[in-house]
C-alpha cells in the first residue's frame, strides 16, 4: 500500500481539546492493555544501555502512553533513567495523574517540538505511537535532531500500513466505548462525548484508519534514518508482535557509536 499523507483531527490546532484529550486518554489506556511495553521493554532496555543514557525525553507523549508500566519494566531490566514527557499540546491532567505515580517521572508543561528539542530536554528520545504524523522532511528533521545532539532514539508505532490493520481500525468505535468507564481520571464530559453524542469514538476511529495510512515501513524509516546519521549511529528496525493486537508493529532504534 502507498503512504497517504492525511491529516488526522488531532493535529489539528482549532480541534477542541476535550476530544483531543479523549482520544488520547483512550490510546493511552488501550496501550496498557495490549500490553505493549512487555514487548517494546528488550530491545529500548538494551538501547538506552548502549548508549550510557541517564535520562529519556518521550516526544509527542500524548497522555503518556505505556509509560505507566514501561519505565518500571525497564528498571528489572538494568535500565534506570529519568523520564521527561512532552508534547505539542501537553495533556496536563493525564501527565500530572501519571507522573504522581512515578517518582523518576516528570513532564513539560510547555509545547515541545519533536524536531528542535531544546537543550535542557536532553535524553534518549522515544516516540510511541506518533512517528507517522510526521511528513517524510519532518520525520527526517526528528531523526537529523537525534543525530546532530548525539542522542540515541527509539520509535515504535501501534499499527502498520496493511489490509489487515486498516480493517482492525473498523473496531474502534466498539473498543472505546468499552475502554471508557476504565480511564482514568474520572470525566463527565467524556462519557457524555463517547456515549450520548459519540465524538470521540468517530474521531478515534478516524484518526487511526488514517494513521494506518500515513505509517512508514521500517524500510522507509531505515532509509531516512540512514540518509542522516549513516556512520554515525547504528540503526535497526523491524516489525514486532504484542500478545494483545492482531497486527505487527514497526519500529527503528538508532544509537551514537562510540568514538
Amino acid at each position: 500500500m502507498r503512504r497517504r499523507q492525511f491529516i488526522e483531527l488531532e493535529d489539528l490546532p482549532w480541534w477542541p481539546q476535550v476530544f483531543r484529550d479523549g482520544v488520547t486518554d483512550y490510546l493511552a489506556t488501550s496501550i496498557r492493555f495490549t500490553k505493549i511495553h512487555r514487548t517494546v521493554a528488550p530491545r529500548l532496555a538494551a538501547a538506552i544501555q548502549r548508549s550510557g543514557a541517564n535520562r529519556i525525553t518521550d516526544l509527542c507523549s500524548g497522555a503518556g502512553g505505556p509509560w505507566s508500566e514501561l519505565l518500571p519494566e525497564l528498571t528489572t531490566m538494568g535500565a534506570t533513567p529519568s523520564l521527561c514527557l512532552t508534547d505539542k499540546f501537553p495533556n496536563t491532567r493525564a501527565l500530572s495523574k501519571l507522573i504522581a505515580k512515578i517518582p523518576q517521572a516528570r513532564f513539560e508543561a510547555q509545547p515541545a517540538s519533536a524536531t528542535n528539542m531544546p537543550e535542557h530536554l536532553s535524553g534518549f528520545r522515544t516516540l510511541f505511537t506518533a512517528f507517522h504524523h510526521f511528513e517524510p522532511n519532518d520525520a527526517q528533521a526528528i531523526l537529523q535532531a537525534a543525530v546532530r545532539d548525539r542522542q540515541g532514539i527509539a520509535i515504535f508505532e501501534g499499527a502498520s500500513r496493511t489490509p489487515r490493520a486498516l480493517i482492525f481500525m473498523l473496531c474502534i468505535p466498539l473498543t472505546v466505548c468499552l475502554m471508557t468507564p476504565l480511564i482514568r481520571p474520572f470525566r463527565w464530559s467524556r462519557l457524555f462525548w463517547t456515549y450520548i453524542l459519540p465524538v470521540i469514538p468517530a474521531a478515534a476511529m478516524f484518526d487511526a484508519i488514517v494513521s494506518c495510512l500515513r505509517m512508514y515501513t521500517p524500510e522507509e524509516m531505515l532509509t531516512m534514518a540512514r540518509q542522516v546519521g549513516d556512520g554515525v549511529f547504528d540503526w535497526e528496525a523491524g516489525y514486532d508482535r504484542t500478545a494483545g493486537l492482531p497486527i505487527r508493529i514497526p519500529y527503528l532504534i538508532g544509537v551514537p557509536r562510540r568514538t
